[in-house]
């Protein structure tokens, strides 16, 4: 079970995993440049562990200085289902909860938000998605899918394709071959000023 790590900001953003733990810290300090750090992003564990671990966040003995909270996870296979999942550990745990993904609510002390990866016009999905979305005009990508389907025709199935192909892409490129997300995050893999990642990028300039 995950347990919050001491909280050192005002600003929090829970994320579901250490990948999107370290993707969402080079977001942030790409679209809060010319702030100072005033953020900090911590892995919540699995979904399952979300309401425990906002209930022991609360317990920090500097969480009433704590301004904004902002939850991110995947959509997985049903954004509405995901969606339902935080708006109910929200209210466990007592936070201020917003109806839907992708806008603040707040209440005389917290202002709160959460984000479904890969984005608000999707039913489903992950990180990965949006990571590939980012890098759609990527020439690699055409030969990421041949090898793939010539991969499928050898006799290889591939229940969890969005991480196959993810991986497959950046072990096609020098800088970030064998990195998982969130490091290929800090090598400039991602184009984070593209527009699948505007609804993020918005949620966090407001934080």
């Amino acid at each position: 079970m995950s347990k919050p790590e001491q909280i050192t900001a005002q600003k929090l953003l829970l994320a579901e995993g250490r990948d999107a733990e370290l993707f969402l810290v080079w977001a942030c300090r790409h679209f809060r440049r010319g702030h100072e750090i005033d953020f900090q992003v911590m892995d919540f564990g699995g979904i399952n562990e979300l309401t425990n671990f906002l209930k022991l966040l609360a317990n920090d003995e500097s969480y009433d200085n704590v301004e904004t909270i902002v939850i991110a996870r995947d959509a997985e296979t049903d954004a509405k289902a995901a969606t339902a999942s935080i708006i109910h550990s929200m209210g466990q745990a007592n936070l201020p909860v917003p109806q839907k993904p992708f806008e603040y609510t707040q209440n005389s002390a917290l202002k709160t938000a959460f984000m479904i990866f890969p984005g608000p016009q999707h039913k489903d999905g992950r990180l990965e998605d949006l990571c590939l979305s980012m890098v759609e005009k990527d020439p690699l990508l055409k030969c990421v899918d041949d090898y793939l389907e010539c991969a499928k025709a050898k006799g290889e199935q591939f229940p969890r394709i969005h991480k196959n192909k993810l991986h497959c892409f950046l072990a096609g490129k020098n800088d970030y071959a064998g990195l998982p997300i969130g490091l290929a995050s800090r090598e400039r893999a991602w184009d984070f000023e593209h527009p699948a990642l505007d609804p993020f990028k918005r949620i966090i300039q407001e934080m």
